[in-house]
């Protein structure tokens, strides 16, 4: 295995790029948090039926997976806080633009344009990352400590306002947020992405590593988005009334800080290999305990425990496509894969229980989260090697 561990990395990386790349990354990624209250927004206000405010949703995750993919090769052509600029300005524009519209097709036109602005947000915060922090890792787990604290705030916020002035309200939100923490983004460095010519890039050399760990992480993250989204269902199958399930999330979202915490402070100490293997077999049990136990307390500690596990698993995952090259570009696609699992998981789990009901749901997302392992692990020893790590490094622990 080309993995390393018991390696202590010291984290020497600026605080003013860290929280610019923090701020790209809450902007960028606010509105797939935040769907749930958008969907419910349109049918209140505009009296949309499902399936509409379900596609105006969609629209704008697709364009902003769409956005990341494409930027994420091309990021060593301009400057990211160039980059940033400018896709603030689009994102504010749509956004600001969707709180006054009430057609349903330039609807879908300022969401789309969203949709892009935060796409290119999104790709830089993980690009910054991964080419310029000395410890990778570290910060994408401090990205998985705002979401946590984060989301209890913008949840409350979000149901208050959403109930009270429905999609004008929801809309309104998102611009503050994103206005809120715009300013930030002038510390973003004002230079390019670090070009790979001449270096000893693993995986720029061998797209097939990065193509293979985009599945991983596709894979991954839908059996997390399915079970999250009918979680709602699934209590209902223990017993559980909605308020009960609510209060549950809410719970899951508080301690899901220790799994960021836990990436955070292990970080690569035990190397990348032991991580993903105990996530992924957490999850696997999750995923059995959800579908096959109607038991309540068995529901609970599930719902918990697969919060805890996502919020540790996604430094490992953005951190491994930060070790395949200096450039940034594979860790910016490891955003991309991660917004598209979590458009799909939904589909691909409403799909497998009206087919054939939430045993076979456990079984394909048992399936599905072993081929993601398999994948990660591959790349894990094939496409890592110790340059790749001692290039992070201060000269004195090279």
């Amino acid at each position: 295995m080309g993995d390393i561990s018991g390696i202590t990395v010291a984290s020497r990386d600026p605080p003013s790029l860290v929280i610019g790349a923090i701020a790209c990354q809450i902007i960028g990624g606010l509105v797939p948090q935040m769907s749930p209250f958008v969907v419910a927004g349109l049918i209140d206000g505009l009296s949309l039926s499902e399936r509409d405010a379900g596609f105006v949703a969609s629209v704008e995750l697709l364009c902003l997976a769409a956005a990341a993919i494409l930027i994420a090769p091309n990021l060593t052509r301009f400057s990211y806080r160039q980059g940033s600029l400018f896709a603030i300005v689009l994102t504010l524009s749509a956004q600001g633009a969707s709180i006054f519209v009430g057609g349903w097709n330039a609807l879908v036109l300022l969401r789309g344009l969203a949709g892009i602005g935060e796409g290119v947000l999104y790709a830089i915060s993980l690009s910054i990352v991964a080419a310029h922090c000395q410890n990778p890792e570290k910060v994408f787990g401090y990205f998985q400590l705002i979401w946590a604290i984060g989301s209890v705030a913008l949840f409350s916020v979000g149901g208050e306002v959403t109930a009270a002035f429905a999609h004008r309200g929801i809309f309104t939100l998102l611009a503050a947020t994103s206005l809120a923490f715009a300013p930030l983004l002038l510390l973003i460095p004002d230079n390019r992405a670090v070009s790979d010519d001449g270096k000893s890039g693993v995986a720029t050399g061998r797209p097939l590593l990065g193509m293979l760990l985009f599945g991983a992480i596709v894979l991954y993250v839908a059996v997390s988005a399915g079970l999250f989204a009918f979680s709602g269902p699934l209590g209902e199958r223990v017993g559980l009334v909605t308020s009960a399930v609510g209060y549950i999330l809410t719970a899951s979202t508080l301690v899901g800080l220790a799994g960021a915490g836990a990436a955070t402070t292990l970080n690569v100490r035990w190397g990348r290999a032991i991580p993903i293997t105990g996530f992924c077999v957490g999850y696997i049990f999750v995923a059995l305990a959800l579908c096959l136990w109607r038991d309540p307390i068995v529901y609970s500690a599930a719902v918990i425990a697969s919060a805890v596990l996502y919020y540790f698993s996604l430094p490992y995952l953005f951190g491994l496509a930060a070790a395949l090259d200096s450039t940034g570009r594979w860790a910016a696609a490891a955003g991309s894969a991660n917004l598209l699992g979590f458009a799909a998981g939904p589909v691909f789990a409403g799909v497998v229980i009206e087919a054939s009901g939430y045993v076979s749901l456990a079984a394909v997302s048992s399936g599905m989260i072993a081929a993601a392992w398999l994948l990660a692990m591959y790349v894990t020893g094939r496409g890592y090697n110790g340059r790749s790590l001692r290039e992070r490094l201060p000269r004195s622990l090279a």
